[in-house]
C-alpha cells in the first residue's frame, strides 16, 4: 500500500464534566430560573422604555420653552419699534402744534397778520386792560373790581351775586 497516508493517533477528547443536578422543592409562588431571567428582562426592559420617554418629554419641553422664548424676544422686539414709533409721532405732533409753527403757517399760508390791539373781556363785562393802548376801566386797587384779588373785594363781589 504505497499510497496511504498513516492515520495519526487519535487524541481523547475531555469528558464533559458531568453537572450534579440538584433537585430541589419549589415552593408555592417561586419562580423558576427561567421565570426570574423573562422577569428582570421585562423590567429592565420597562426601565429603559420610562427614562427614554423621560428623556424625550425633557427634550420637548425644552423644545416648547426655546419657541416660547423666540416669540417672547419677537414681541419685544416688535413692542420697542411701535414705542419708538409712538416717540416720533410725539415728538411730530408736539413740532406740528407749537405755538410758533401756528403762526408762521397762519402768516404764510393763509396771509394773517398779528391784530395791532388785544382786548381782554371779563365775564362781568367790566374791561380790564388793552395791549398796545392805555385805556382800562378797573385796576386792582379798586375794592369793586372783581377781578381783584383782595378779599374784601371778592366778598362783596360774592354778596352781591345772590
Amino acid at each position: 500500500m504505497a499510497g496511504h497516508l498513516p492515520v495519526p493517533e487519535q487524541i481523547p477528547l475531555p469528558l464533559p464534566e458531568v453537572q450534579e443536578r440538584r433537585l430541589r422543592l419549589v415552593r408555592a409562588g417561586e419562580l423558576s430560573p427561567r421565570a426570574r431571567r423573562r422577569r428582570n428582562r421585562l423590567v429592565a426592559f420597562g426601565v429603559s422604555v420610562v427614562l427614554c420617554a423621560g428623556l424625550f418629554g425633557v427634550v420637548a419641553f425644552h423644545v416648547v420653552l426655546t419657541q416660547g422664548q423666540l416669540q417672547l424676544d419677537q414681541l419685544h422686539d416688535t413692542a420697542d419699534a411701535q414705542q419708538a414709533l409712538y416717540d416720533r409721532n410725539r415728538l411730530l405732533v408736539a413740532e406740528l402744534e407749537s405755538p410758533e409753527r401756528i403762526v408762521k403757517v397762519a402768516q404764510e399760508r393763509l396771509g394773517m397778520v398779528p391784530p395791532p390791539d388785544v382786548t381782554y373781556l371779563s365775564p362781568t363785562g367790566i374791561k380790564v386792560e388793552t395791549r398796545g393802548g392805555d385805556e382800562h376801566t378797573a385796576t386792582a386797587d379798586d375794592d369793586t373790581d372783581p377781578t381783584s384779588t383782595s378779599w374784601p373785594a371778592v366778598k362783596a363781589h360774592l354778596a352781591g351775586s345772590r
